[in-house]
């Protein structure tokens, strides 16, 4: 019989395979999750519809828990760089799903009358309260979620289960007197009432519309043409947190995209050299006309 309980066994072959950071939390969430997400209203690339965002069950029924992972992607930061600090490997999608797959293979061994279905990102669950639910940060300032040890450079996986697993209880940090990021914040979407994500540059570095002219001026405002770390470089939780221990983080990287190659590309050379990215998902004609904004003299 083996001793340990299933959290623990899940605890055991995340840590085996250099994930650290990990946690469980319930599939009924707080009611609060419900009004906050009412009150913020629609955000970039969610459902608009509230109720799927807070239903697990309609994606693996009989759903009693999650088991969250954060994957750090902190790395020395490259010179001449105008692409996310997340963006730079390999797409985090993949890395994710294949560490989390190897923690299902062992959990099916041990346990195979149960399910389980791993989540990153493009799934309508609420990652980043998922991850403070499951003790592995709190909310910034900035809207991120910011662990102890890893600062908010984490990407965020969860494997939903029909095992019952005791879940773990939020951190009580927070950001104290700090308010870097509000001034550091490209859009100035940050400090006020009421957020407004549709001002962010991560966002409009994304946006497939055409942009306003107060849209490219944001944008002008750093180099990157994809993504942006303002709030998250002055982070004094990111300045101190450890690198990560995952090896594809340093691996087959690329800080930065000129126009002039952007340019010689055709949209299948784009597709070719890129698809491995997750920078690449807009596409060719989105990351060029962000060059020549960024670049407009």
């Amino acid at each position: 019989m083996n001793p340990l309980n299933p959290k623990e066994q899940f605890l055991e072959a995340a840590n085996a395979l250099g994930l650290d950071a990990c946690g469980a939390c319930s599939v009924i969430f707080e009611d609060t999750l419900e009004k906050n997400l009412s009150r913020t209203g629609p955000i970039p690339f969610a459902p608009p519809e509230i109720r799927k965002r807070l239903s697990p069950e309609e994606l693996l029924p009989g759903a009693r828990s999650f088991f969250v992972i954060l994957f750090p992607y902190k790395t020395e930061d490259e010179e001449q760089a105008n692409i996310a600090l997340y963006a730079r490997p390999r797409d985090y999608h993949r890395i994710n799903h294949r560490y989390m797959e190897k923690i299902e293979e062992e959990m099916k061994a041990l346990y195979p009358d149960e399910s389980f279905l791993s989540l990153t990102d493009t799934s309508p669950m609420v990652d980043r309260w998922l991850a403070y639910a499951a003790g592995l940060g709190f909310f910034g300032r900035n809207h991120c979620l910011i662990h102890p040890a890893y600062g908010s450079y984490v990407t965020i996986g969860a494997i939903l289960t029909t095992l019952a697993l005791t879940p773990d209880r939020p951190l009580s940090l927070s950001c104290g007197d700090c308010h870097a990021c509000i001034g550091a914040c490209p859009g100035q979407v940050l400090g006020g009432k009421t957020f407004n994500p549709w001002h962010c540059k991560s966002y409009l570095t994304q946006k497939k519309e055409d942009l306003t002219s107060e849209e490219e001026k944001i944008l002008r405002r750093t180099p990157y043409i994809f993504g942006c770390d303002e709030c998250q470089r002055c982070c004094p939780y990111n300045r101190n947190a450890r690198p990560s221990p995952l090896p594809e983080i340093r691996e087959a990287r690329i800080p930065f995209v000129s126009g002039e190659r952007l340019s010689a590309l055709s949209n299948r050379g784009f597709e070719r050299e890129y698809r491995e990215y997750a920078f690449a998902w807009r596409g060719k004609k989105v990351l060029l006309r962000n060059w020549e904004i960024v670049n407009k003299k």
